[in-house]
C-alpha cells in the first residue's frame, strides 16, 4: 500500500498569497499615507476653492491652464470694470444687474443702437419701427410678423422710411429693412431696460472710442469667466455679483498650491478605491484625518477584514492512498517479507524460499496489483514508500517464479505482473522503471519512464531482484520465452512492453536506473523562494534559474507571459516597474 500526502500545493499557495497579499497591503498603505500627506482628508470647500475642480483637473496640464485663466482674471480689475459699466448705464437711464452678465447684456445693447445710428436718424425711435420694417420687407416677412398692409400704405410707409436715412446717404431697400428691424429689436430692449417708467428714446451717452474699449474689456473678462466656470461647473459665475466674483478670484489665488496637488490626488484615490476603501476614504475624509490617524485606521480596517475573511482551514492532509486489489496479494504476501526485502541487496534470499503454491498463487492472484501500486508510487517523490511497495512485490511475486519457474521465464513474467496495475496482465517489471504510470489506478505503461530515479537506485533490491533473476539464472536469460509466455495472458501489454524486455536480458540493471537518473536530472532546478522576499532580495542569478526553470517545463508561453508566470512564482499580485525590470532582465537572459 503506498501512501502519499498532498497538502504541500496548498501550502505553497497558502504561501504566495501570503506574500502577494502582504505586499499589496503594504503599497496600499503607503499610498494612503501620501494621500494624507497631500491633504487629502483636510482640503474643504471652505478653506481650499479649488477643491470643486477635483474631478475636473486630470492632469498637471490642467492645472498649468487653470493657472493662466486665473492670472488672466486677476490682471482684469473686476471692480473697476464693474464700476466703470454701470456708470454708462446710469447715463443712459438703464437698470442692469450687477453681474458679468448684466456687463455683457449692458455692452451688447449699447452697440446695437450705436450701429442703428449710423444707418437712421435717432428719430426713427419716435417712430412706428415694426409698421416701416414690414412695409420695407418682403412678402415673406410681412406673412411670418402677421402684419397686413395695402399697396398705398406700403409706398406710403416706405417714403417715411427713406426720409429717416442720414443725410447724404440713400440705402437700399434691403438695407434699409435691416436697419429698421435692428432698431425695433433695440427699441424693445432698451424699454425694457429703461429705469423709469417712462420709456426714453435709445442714445448712447458715450462716444465709441470708449464705448468699444468698454466692451472689449468686457468681453475679455467674460472669456476667462467662461474658462473657469468650465473648471467650476457647481458654480454659475456669470451671475455671481461682480464683488463676489472678485472675492473668488482672489481666494483661487491664495489657493493656488492646492490647484497643482489636484491631480496627484484624483490618481491617489482612484487607486485606493480600486483597493475597496471608498467607505474609508469618506470616513477619513469626514474626520479631516492625519497621516498617522489614516494609517492606524487602515490598520484596524485591514484587521477587521483579516478576521471577517478568515475561517477554519480545513485539513487539507489529504492522503492518495493508491491500492490497486490488495486482497489477493495479501494473502500471498506478509509485510514482514516487505521489510526483510529491503534489508536483503541481494536477490538469493528471494531465490531461496520455494512455495511453488505461493508462486502460483501470486500469479493467480495477480500480485499485478500491488507491483501496479509500486508504479504508481514511483512517480511520488517519496522513496521510502517506493521501495516498501517494489519490495512487496519482489518478496512475494520474484521469490517462485524467480527460482523455481527460471526455466518456465516465469521470473520475468511475474515481475511483469509486478508493473502491472490491473488484472491486465503487463510485460516486465523493467517495464515500470522505465514507463511512468502516473498515478492512475488503470495500467497506464508510458514510453518515457517519470520514475523517480532516486527510489530506483534506492530500491535495488528490486531492480536487483528483477535483474538478478534475468541475469544468474540460465533460464532466465531467455527473455523471448517469458515474453511470450507473459503474452499469453495478455497480449496488448506485451506488445507495449517488448522494448523493455529487449532491455531485461542484460545482465546489470544498473545503467537502466541511470538512464532514468540522467533524464530526471536533465531539466533545470526550481530556485529557493521565499514567501513575502521583495524583489531587490533575489540576485538576478536566483531570477534567471526561475525563469529557466519555468521555461523549461514544457508549456509555450510568450515573454510577457513567462515574467508574468515568474512574477505569480515569486508571490507578488502586481507587476511593479521594480519587478518589471528585474524579471525582464531574467527572461531576456533565458531567451537571448
Amino acid at each position: 500500500m503506498t501512501v502519499r500526502t498532498l497538502n504541500d500545493a496548498g501550502d505553497a499557495a497558502s504561501e504566495t498569497a501570503s506574500a502577494t497579499d502582504g505586499e499589496t497591503r503594504q503599497s496600499t498603505r503607503e499610498e494612503l499615507g501620501r494621500f494624507a500627506d497631500q491633504g487629502g482628508f483636510t482640503l474643504t470647500a471652505d478653506a481650499n476653492p479649488w477643491l470643486e475642480a477635483a474631478e475636473t483637473l486630470a492632469s498637471p496640464e490642467d492645472a498649468r491652464s487653470a493657472s493662466t485663466v486665473l492670472a488672466e482674471l486677476r490682471s482684469r480689475d473686476t471692480r473697476a470694470v464693474g464700476r466703470a459699466a454701470n456708470a454708462i448705464a446710469d447715463k443712459a437711464g438703464l437698470r442692469i444687474p450687477d453681474t458679468l452678465g448684466g456687463l455683457t447684456t449692458l455692452l451688447d445693447l449699447l452697440q446695437r443702437v450705436h450701429a442703428t445710428s449710423g444707418a437712421l436718424r435717432a428719430e426713427a425711435y419716435e417712430r412706428d419701427l415694426a409698421e416701416l420694417a414690414a412695409a420695407t420687407g418682403t412678402g415673406a416677412y410681412r406673412k411670418e410678423t402677421g402684419v397686413k398692409l395695402g399697396w398705398a400704405r406700403r409706398r406710403t410707409l416706405r417714403a417715411q422710411a427713406r426720409s429717416l436715412a442720414p443725410a447724404g446717404t440713400r440705402p437700399g431697400r434691403a438695407d434699409l429693412h435691416a436697419a429698421l428691424v435692428a432698431a425695433a429689436a433695440a427699441h424693445r430692449d432698451w424699454t425694457a431696460l429703461a429705469a423709469g417708467d417712462t420709456a426714453t428714446r435709445p442714445a448712447v451717452p458715450v462716444d465709441g472710442a470708449l464705448l468699444t474699449e468698454t466692451a472689449n474689456v468686457v468681453e475679455s473678462l467674460a472669456d476667462a469667466v467662461r474658462s473657469l466656470a468650465r473648471l467650476l461647473p457647481e458654480r454659475a459665475l456669470d451671475s455671481l455679483p461682480l464683488a463676489e466674483l472678485a472675492d473668488l478670484v482672489d481666494r483661487l489665488a491664495a489657493d493656488e498650491g492646492t490647484l497643482y496637488r489636484l491631480s496627484a490626488l484624483r490618481q491617489l484615490r482612484l487607486e485606493l478605491a480600486e483597493q475597496g476603501l471608498t467607505e474609508l476614504l469618506a470616513e477619513l475624509t469626514e474626520r479631516q484625518a492625519d497621516r498617522d490617524a489614516a494609517l492606524a485606521a487602515y490598520d484596524r480596517h485591514q484587521a477587521a477584514r483579516a478576521a471577517l475573511a478568515a475561517v477554519p482551514r480545513q485539513a487539507t492532509d489529504e492522503t492518495a492512498v493508491e491500492i490497486e486489489e490488495p486482497a489477493p496479494v495479501e494473502e500471498t504476501v506478509e509485510a514482514e517479507p516487505v521489510a526483510e526485502v529491503e534489508t536483503e541487496v541481494e536477490p538469493e534470499p528471494v531465490a531461496e524460499p520455494e512455495p511453488e503454491p505461493v508462486v502460483e498463487a501470486a500469479v493467480e492472484a495477480e500480485p499485478v496489483a500491488e507491483v501496479a501500486a509500486v508504479a504508481e508510487v514511483e512517480p511520488a517523490v517519496e522513496v521510502e514508500p517506493v521501495a516498501e511497495v517494489e519490495a512487496e512485490p519482489v518478496a512475494e511475486a520474484e521469490p517462485e517464479p524467480v527460482v523455481e519457474a527460471a526455466v518456465e521465464a516465469e521470473p520475468v513474467a511475474e515481475v511483469a505482473a509486478v508493473a502491472e496495475v490491473e488484472p491486465a496482465v503487463e510485460v516486465e517489471p523493467v517495464a515500470e522503471v522505465e514507463a511512468e504510470p502516473v498515478a492512475e489506478p488503470e495500467p497506464a505503461v508510458e514510453a518515457e519512464p517519470v520514475a523517480e530515479p532516486e527510489p530506483a537506485v534506492e530500491v535495488e533490491p528490486v531492480a536487483e531482484v528483477e535483474a538478478e533473476p534475468v541475469a544468474e539464472p540460465e533460464p532466465v536469460v531467455e527473455a523471448e520465452p517469458v515474453a511470450e509466455a507473459v503474452a499469453e495472458p495478455a497480449a496488448e501489454p506485451v506488445a507495449e512492453v517488448e522494448p523493455v524486455i529487449a532491455s531485461e536480458p542484460e545482465p546489470e540493471p544498473e545503467p537502466v536506473a541511470a538512464a532514468v537518473v540522467v533524464e530526471a536530472v536533465s531539466g533545470p532546478a526550481k530556485p529557493e523562494l521565499v514567501p513575502g522576499k521583495p524583489i531587490t532580495g533575489y540576485s538576478a542569478e536566483e531570477l534567471v534559474a526561475l525563469v529557466a526553470w519555468l521555461d523549461a517545463d514544457g508549456e509555450q508561453r510568450s515573454d510577457d507571459e513567462l515574467l508574468r508566470a515568474a512574477m505569480k512564482e515569486l508571490g507578488f499580485g502586481r507587476l511593479g516597474p521594480r519587478i518589471k525590470e528585474a524579471l525582464g532582465a531574467a527572461v531576456s537572459t533565458v531567451r537571448g
